[in-house]
């Protein structure tokens, strides 16, 4: 018998699975540090490299890493996008989410952008170009998750 050329046959479902994940030592010590208002990375002994969240080996190197290093609190934004469509557990949109170099690492991360005006989606503000300087801000109830902070962008005071 010949298979059929049809259009395969979706069935809708959905899954709901508890979990709890076990993040290791360097994860912990990252979001341990969230709890109090600081942001860590890892540098690489070999290449010198600051990966942000840290990490226990090198991603270019290919070497374990061993030390913690304090990050600032102030970055470039590397990548950004305006999310327009809701999905399952996000916030109301439109919203800003960036991938953010901050001082003193060599990656970036990711994470949301307040304090910007999105009136107007066809003409999106400066705060929120490439290279726009954003500082991390951090929420007053902390649990010691990435969404402790959130980055705003940082206006010229003079």
């Amino acid at each position: 018998m010949t298979v059929p050329t049809t259009v395969p046959t979706r069935i809708p479902g959905e899954w709901h699975i508890p979990y709890q994940y076990t993040i290791g030592t360097f994860a912990t010590a990252f979001f341990d540090a969230l709890r109090e208002q600081r942001i860590l990375g890892c540098r690489c002994a070999q290449c010198g490299r600051v990966s942000v969240p840290p990490k226990s080996f090198c991603e270019y190197c290919f070497v374990p890493i061993d030390e913690l290093v304090e990050v600032g609190d102030t970055g470039r934004i590397e990548a950004v996008t305006v999310v327009t469509a809701p999905f399952a557990g996000s916030p109301p949109v439109p919203y800003v989410v960036a991938y953010v170099r901050l001082a003193g690492a060599t990656s970036s991360i990711c994470n949301y952008v307040h304090g910007v005006d999105l009136g107007d989606l066809d003409r999106l503000p400066a705060d929120i170009a490439i290279e726009a300087p954003v500082r991390a801000v951090f929420g007053d109830k902390r649990e010691g998750r990435v969404t402790d902070f959130w980055f705003e962008p940082v206006r010229d005071r003079s």
